[in-house]
């Protein structure tokens, strides 16, 4: 047995740093995510949505950006986290919150099927977050 004398979360190479969160059919058609979360939206067969859904990441507060003067929002500044989307046939929609934008776009980014969709904070309220899409692999048996 090993001890840490850490008072918050111990980071590992062999899991992950903040538990999984899943988004059924219960948890609405617009959600309110943590930045820092890791969800797994689930197949309708598994008791997944069965329409599709947003998630609205949280609002960046910081002033704005001009030259010289580069101010951030500590909570979001360097923060991560990444949504899956296990269902083989719904679309859904990562977005920042009111109007703003996740990779310059003010309406979002898709969330395919079978990808996996990170995303990562850079505390600017003009531009916070910064989203990539992965195609998840097949497995090779």
């Amino acid at each position: 047995m090993a001890y840490t004398t850490f008072s918050g979360p111990v980071r590992s190479g062999a899991g992950f740093a903040t538990p999984v969160q899943y988004i059924t059919s219960a948890s609405g058609t617009t959600i309110n995510i943590e930045a820092g979360g890791n969800y797994v939206i689930l197949a309708e067969a598994q008791g997944g949505p069965a329409v599709a859904v947003t998630l609205v990441l949280p609002e960046v507060t910081s002033g704005t950006f001009a030259v010289g003067n580069y101010p951030s929002d500590a909570r979001y500044d360097g923060i991560q986290g990444a949504v899956y989307n296990q269902d083989p046939t719904l679309v859904h929609v990562l977005k920042g919150f009111g109007s703003q934008p996740v990779n310059e776009n003010t309406l979002g980014v898709v969330i395919a099927v079978n990808s996996v969709v990170q995303w990562a904070g850079n505390g600017n309220q003009s531009a916070p977050w910064l989203a990539t899409a992965n195609a998840l692999a097949a497995d090779k048996t």
